[in-house]
């Protein structure tokens, strides 16, 4: 369940299982701010959150809450500036070679996807991110990555549409390609998060379950 990694009286950081959302929706399913804010209320604290950024349903790892308007603004504004930094690991298909991926991404609702377009129109975004390869590991006669992942935009669904559009989906992540049923979920886990908070530095890191496919392909130290 949710688990509460840092807490001050400005902000809140937590690990969200995937599989969990960020905030409530219409489904009225399980969510991280509603659960974190209860947590806090039951140890007699102020329950109130303010949502900052968010992680896809499916997707784990660490969330920043503010607990306060002065603290909601001034977060808000790193995310704004890309002061607040967000590296995530990932598995995906094929070989990865690590760099830049820059693209035109285009959200369709309808279906809750994102696709990459080769030009500027209504509706899309320029994405951006950067990544380095960790390691390659052969699953029944195939190549996979483990990659380190750090955003410079935050779109829809940008890190599997943006992998999957060079024919590397993340594993288990069928929406967007994969062939890989071993993993229940896609393989993307927000790692660390890193930003500067009235004067100092707030660098935050949690890892995925090594034990679980497809991270246990993985040896441990290339997670440090």
């Amino acid at each position: 369940m949710i688990e509460i990694v840092r807490k001050t009286k400005d902000y809140v950081i937590i690990y969200k299982p995937a599989g969990i959302l960020s905030q409530s929706d219409l489904s009225g399913d399980t969510d991280a701010m509603t659960a974190c804010s209860a947590m806090l209320t039951e140890s007699g604290e102020a329950g109130q959150l303010y949502l900052i950024h968010r992680l896809d349903r499916v997707v784990g790892g660490l969330l920043v809450f503010a607990r306060n308007k002065k603290s909601a603004a001034e977060l808000s504004a790193a995310v704004a500036e890309r002061n607040l930094i967000k590296e995530y690991y990932a598995v995906v298909e094929g070989r990865a070679e690590g760099g830049i991926m820059r693209d035109y991404l285009y959200k369709d609702a309808a279906i809750g996807k994102a696709f990459v377009t080769d030009r500027k129109r209504a509706g899309v975004k320029e994405a951006e991110l950067e990544y380095s390869t960790l390691g390659v590991a052969s699953v029944d006669g195939r190549e996979i990555s483990f990659v380190k992942i750090r955003l410079k935009t935050g779109r829809f669904h940008q890190i599997r549409a943006q992998f999957a559009s060079r024919k590397m989906p993340l594993i288990g992540d069928k929406k967007y390609g994969s062939r890989d049923f071993k993993a229940k979920m896609p393989s993307l886990f927000a790692a660390r998060l890193f930003f500067d908070f009235d004067g100092k530095e707030v660098n935050v890191i949690k890892l995925p379950d090594f034990s679980c496919y497809p991270w246990s392909l993985f040896e441990e130290d290339k997670y440090v």
